[in-house]
């Protein structure tokens, strides 16, 4: 019992650990996917205001669902 204890309580030491690891790491993967989506506005509607004449909000989002589909 007391091996069988011990082993239990690495294997849960490990687990949380695991769980802090991939929690860290998918949270940064959703900031920079997140961030890049955002960058991707802000660029869209900086070029709308500067050259109202080539782009449109159509355009803009055109372009960012194809970025988006081809990230995948």
């Amino acid at each position: 019992m007391s091996d069988y204890r011990k082993f239990l309580v690495e294997a849960y030491v490990t687990g949380v650990h695991e769980g802090s690891v991939a929690g860290v790491a998918l949270g940064t993967v959703m900031l920079l996917v997140f961030s890049g989506y955002a960058l991707a506005v802000w660029f869209g509607a900086k070029m709308i205001m500067e050259n109202e004449k080539k782009y449109n909000g159509g355009t803009v989002l055109n372009v960012i669902a194809s970025l988006l589909t081809a990230s995948m």
